[in-house]
């Protein structure tokens, strides 16, 4: 089959000429277009040669871990966790795979993995401290702010200054990793964070009831009865007021319509059955 020539156009001595005003122009050959798929076959397989170089070679072998943020978990309990072990590819470590392997552990709330190039790893932790004790048979166990049991509180609490949570219901056997999170929970947290530093009296118990009804209990044995969680700094500010004004030994104090404060008196023993009604709102306020 022959090819078709432009218009003007023929062979002369096997070549395509033109004429152009009675004279013969030579007319030059298209040149091809060089095939680019064998190049980047090529690259592809450079690429596949060197990722394969770099898992297997030992490059990036990890050889040492950081470990910064913790205060509970040790370096060695981490490690563990982690399952990590020294001369591991770092290219063959999966950083998310890692973090949920570590955050098994009830005392781990984040953490953060970063792979430092050619032969480190760095461990940024951040652990939930101990905010509640919850009772439990004969013992206690630590409780997070979220509501995360830690696990057991030691058996010596002397020096442990955090309140006795009561009135949550908890499933049995209470697991560390368990949550205890519930409906007036947050509540309960922003009430205790609103207690000032300088509050004249020492929570030692917390009770939250079903219906999100609080009700406190100091070092000195006062029951606080709270109410729910609004008008928090009016409330707070009256059971001050009873502290200042209110001579006796008190036995309970009933703040919970946030308007006045309603104290009762023990004397010699026995609890007066009258309540007494100062009225606090002048200095409460």
């Amino acid at each position: 089959m022959g090819y078709l020539l432009p218009v003007g156009t023929m062979y002369v001595g096997g070549k395509a000429v033109a004429r152009k005003g009675g004279e013969v122009i030579p007319l030059k050959p298209r040149r091809r277009r060089p095939k680019l798929w064998p190049w980047l076959l090529f690259l592809g397989i450079f690429i596949l040669l060197v990722g394969v170089l770099l898992l297997y070679i030992p490059v990036f072998t990890l050889q040492e871990i950081r470990v910064v943020g913790n205060e509970k978990l040790t370096k060695d309990d981490l490690i563990c966790l982690s399952s990590l072990e020294m001369g591991t590819n770092l290219l063959h470590i999966k950083t998310q795979q890692l973090k949920e392997w570590i955050k098994v552990s009830p005392w781990v709330k984040e953490v953060s993995v970063r792979k430092i190039f050619p032969d480190k790893l760095s461990l940024e932790i951040r652990e939930r401290t101990p905010y509640f004790l919850l009772p439990y048979y004969t013992s206690f166990l630590f409780v997070a702010e979220d509501g995360t049991i830690l696990g057991p509180a030691p058996g010596d609490l002397r020096e442990v200054t955090l309140p006795i949570l009561t009135g949550i219901k908890i499933e049995d056997p209470a697991l560390p990793g368990q949550s205890l999170y519930c409906q007036g929970w947050d509540s309960l947290i922003d009430v205790l964070e609103s207690i000032p530093s300088d509050f004249p009296l020492v929570i030692v118990e917390v009770n939250l009831s079903g219906d999100k009804e609080l009700v406190l209990y100091t070092s000195e044995g006062i029951q606080i009865l709270l109410g729910q969680a609004v008008d928090v700094s009016r409330k707070l500010a009256l059971i001050e007021g009873v502290c200042r004004e209110v001579n006796g030994p008190l036995q309970t104090i009933n703040v919970r319509n946030g308007k006045r404060a309603h104290v009762a008196l023990k004397q010699y023993g026995a609890e007066i059955k009258e309540d007494l009604s100062p009225d606090l709102g002048k200095n409460g306020t």
